[in-house]
């Protein structure tokens, strides 16, 4: 990984207004960049994952693949 310097965030910044982008960065000292990666890391669980299309299926009454194909085939004529 390269090592942040407060030439890092000058680049960004020229970035910011070649593409024309309505905000700048303040550019840190090196001994702001390094006292901040000093931090410990807050490492965060990984979320629950959901599967929102099962869901809206649950919330008509719907739970097996059986029945979402009944459902579907009963409901294609109606489009």
């Amino acid at each position: 990984m390269e090592k942040i310097t407060p030439e890092t965030y000058i680049k960004m910044n020229e970035e910011f207004i070649e593409d024309d982008l309505a905000f700048r960065i303040v550019v840190p000292t090196q001994e702001e960049i390094d006292k901040w990666q000093a931090l410990p890391q807050i490492q965060h669980p990984e979320p629950k994952p959901v599967d929102m299309i099962a869901e809206q299926w649950e919330a008509i009454g719907i739970y097996t693949m059986e029945e979402r194909m009944a459902y579907i085939k009963n409901n294609e004529k109606r489009k």
